[in-house]
């Protein structure tokens, strides 16, 4: 199986995985064949790509993150401010993801026109809860750092939606007022007893660098709690790698080099250490940009080399991008990700 863009999609391929709307119905089943009409229906419900099954890709097994049922619930209770059952959800990601033994790390969503801000807030708390298990931490703090995560932004909540999305430059009332974010969110929750203190004091403190040049406090090096400093480098990865109105998506190489360029003085060193070491860039089943203009699907991501994975190129040569044999053979990335915006 093996996850291609819109523009990709022609008729007869066949459906490797089901594609559901923004309510968690499905749109278009699993093993269903494509037709014109099919694909146009897709593109309407602007999806922006979806896994099929075919002869390239048929020994890449594509195991969920989290399930998609998961996903959907973990939305649901976003857009309804549920805390509780933020909460709850918080607490299934963290079980799914330490049952997880081989972690395939992938954040598309396979949902029609899903809200960025939902979405978002899920992956930052699924990357968010994997660096901490690459940093060894027990399942109940786990627990408390993914409810950190899906709660991270929901200060954005008060921010009208022509800002956050604005497609030119913000003005400085405009910038000053998103970045209260972080101090509205945790006004949402800072008399909430459900919530832990290291769960509120992630949301709060999610935007501070470690040289004291973030925000809302300005706080530096040890000031920081430890949650936020792990949610921050998972909400600018994120962010980094998404497609806006504003900006177009980077590629997830361009997003590891900004966060090990700035380990030190915005992000913890060893945090982005154990999310560059233990986050595979390029998951498998993905299609990738070959420095040489090719495309190839990912057949195999290891740790300690998330950047040079095994890769399948289209004529069906399989190539080890870690080996020497290929030395100026490296992925630009992901298909169909510089389009304009």
């Amino acid at each position: 199986m093996r996850y291609i863009d819109m523009d990709s999609a022609r008729p007869g391929m066949i459906v490797g995985r089901s594609v559901h709307n923004e309510q968690g119905k499905i749109l278009v089943n699993y093993r269903v064949t494509l037709t014109d009409k099919l694909i146009e229906r897709m593109r309407e419900k602007g999806l922006h790509g979806f896994y099929i099954e075919d002869k390239l890709s048929e020994d890449i097994e594509i195991n969920e993150l989290i399930s998609e049922e998961l996903e959907v619930k973990a939305a649901r209770a976003l857009q309804k401010m549920d805390i509780d059952a933020a909460l709850d959800v918080a607490g299934e990601i963290t079980e799914e993801l330490s049952a997880n033994g081989d972690i395939n790390v992938n954040l598309m969503s396979l949902r029609t026109n899903s809200d960025y801000t939902y979405k978002h807030s899920i992956n930052v708390a699924v990357l968010s809860v994997l660096t901490g298990i690459g940093l060894g931490l027990k399942k109940p703090i786990l627990r408390e750092l993914a409810a950190s995560g899906l709660l991270h932004d929901i200060g954005k909540l008060n921010i009208p939606v022509e800002t956050l999305d604005k497609p030119g430059a913000l003005t400085e009332e405009e910038y000053e007022l998103i970045k209260k974010h972080s101090e509205f969110g945790y006004e949402k929750i800072k008399d909430n007893i459900a919530i832990s203190s290291k769960t509120k004091m992630g949301v709060y403190m999610h935007h501070e660098n470690i040289n004291g040049t973030g925000y809302p406090l300005g706080l530096s090096g040890d000031q920081i709690y430890m949650f936020a400093k792990i949610i921050h480098i998972a909400d600018v990865y994120d962010a980094i790698t998404s497609e806006r109105v504003y900006k177009r998506a980077q590629s997830p190489g361009e997003a590891i080099e900004f966060l090990m360029k700035n380990a030190g003085s915005m992000f913890q060193p060893e945090y982005v250490k154990a999310f560059v070491t233990y986050i595979p860039v390029y998951p498998r089943g993905r299609n990738v940009v070959l420095s040489d203009g090719s495309v190839a699907v990912v057949v195999e991501n290891r740790q300690h080399n998330t950047l040079y994975p095994i890769v399948r190129k289209m004529d069906g040569t399989t190539i080890d991008l870690s080996g020497e044999e290929n030395p100026d053979l490296y992925i630009v990335g992901f298909e169909g990700m510089n389009k304009p915006v």
